[in-house]
């Protein structure tokens, strides 16, 4: 493959050269089967990730691969970031742009996806981005015009609510999002043109976010392919329902039904003594997913910097051993089972989790029907299960290798 000339606008004399590193991350992420597209390969190489990071960023941050904070609130949590590269190549992999495609994208950020996207639809395709933070769109609109990506590609960004995508613009042959929803806003799936591609982080249960791509035929979607992810929410007044709450110093609930009361509730429970049954059964992520996905009642528990600390289930009115009811907590923390309040809970999670199928996500299939549509029997074999929403209902099904 063809290279441009090592340097640019943004090497730096005193430092490492950003065209040598940006080369060395696309390669090890092709090497790593991340990245086996050309054209998505070419699209990221034209393109200096460096120009789209806060200022004073090192080149070698830049080209690492990982997340990049763009901008935070007031408590420090992270309100915009420049997304993984390794994401970045899969989801424009999982979208499939064509030269002269029409392309929304819901969230534009820093500006980096939205010149990825231009480079792939080509001078003959054009780009709508729409993104909520006014600061952040005129900082994209003064790095992409500087930039001029996809030989000039027309852009068009827009500051407004991307739940409401932009119907101006459409039809639109592929709609991404570079934001994570737990429900499918009905304008993304009615701008996309029939037959076209939506790519959108969709959160399904507790620890299950998976970026899906979805192929409309009519009023449905379904999906074509399927790896976990993990991203910031969709922000304003359409935002994902908050599933997490704090239960202790340094410690998260995440459940799908989880209210501030339950939570509540939960950090008086993880105030007492514990039960201590034994061995926890042995658990992968796998295991969970198939668990969660068929437990409303599941909790992952994860410390403030992120990392999972412990699998769960909360039972907000179970049996107690005098009989009457009263809340119980089951946690698989530490390879012991630990019991709270009802010990009911513990023996649910102990029989829900052996009957749960260890889900491989990439076999999962995601179909999405609206609301008012029927949903049809579930297809032989495997696993299915459903989850509703407010505006669509999904039918995840799982068929073992």
């Amino acid at each position: 493959m063809d290279h441009e000339p090592v340097g640019g606008p943004y090497a730096r004399p005193d430092g490492p050269d950003p065209a040598r590193l940006r080369r060395r991350l696309l390669d090890a992420l092709r090497a790593g089967g991340q990245l086996t597209v050309p054209a998505v390969y070419a699209a990221m190489d034209a393109v200096p990730r460096e120009a789209f990071m806060p200022p004073g960023t090192d080149p070698r941050d830049a080209y690492a691969d990982r997340v990049i904070v763009l901008a935070s609130d007031e408590s420090g949590a992270a309100l915009s970031t420049v997304s993984q590269p390794a994401i970045v190549a899969l989801m424009l992999e999982q979208l499939d742009v064509r030269p002269g495609d029409r392309v929304l994208e819901i969230g534009t950020g820093s500006g980096y996806n939205t010149a990825l996207l231009a480079e792939l639809a080509g001078p003959t395709g054009r780009v709508t981005s729409i993104e909520v933070d006014a600061d952040l769109v005129g900082g994209a609109a003064a790095r992409l015009a500087e930039l001029a990506p996809g030989g000039g590609a027309p852009l068009d960004l827009r500051r407004g609510d991307g739940w409401q995508g932009v119907p101006d613009g459409a039809p639109y042959d592929r709609v991404e999002s570079t934001v994570g929803v737990d429900d499918v806003p009905p304008a993304w799936r009615t701008q996309l043109a029939d037959g076209g591609l939506l790519v959108a982080p969709l959160w399904l249960c507790p620890g299950l976010e998976l970026s899906v791509a979805f192929r409309r035929a009519g009023d449905l979607l379904t999906s074509e392919s399927v790896t976990p992810c993990g991203f910031l929410q969709l922000r304003g007044p359409h935002g994902a329902e908050q599933r997490g709450h704090v239960v202790g110093l340094d410690l998260a609930a995440v459940g799908e039904a989880l209210t501030l009361k339950d939570a509540d509730v939960i950090a008086d429970l993880l105030d007492t003594e514990a039960v201590d049954l034994g061995p926890a059964p042995h658990l992968t992520e796998r295991r969970w997913w198939g668990f969660s996905l068929s437990d409303p009642r599941a909790l992952l528990f994860v410390g403030r910097h992120g990392g999972n600390v412990a699998w769960g289930l909360f039972d907000s009115d179970g049996p107690t051993p005098a009989g009457t009811a009263g809340p119980g907590l089951a946690l698989a923390y530490d390879g012991r089972l630990l019991s709270y309040g009802s010990p009911t809970a513990a023996y649910d999670l102990l029989t829900r989790l052996e009957a749960a199928p260890a889900v491989d996500p990439s076999r999962l299939e995601v179909t999405v029907y609206p609301s008012d549509h029927p949903v049809p029997p579930p297809p032989r074999g495997g696993a299915t299960w459903r989850v509703t929403r407010t505006h669509h209902r999904y039918r995840v099904h799982w068929s073992p290798a």
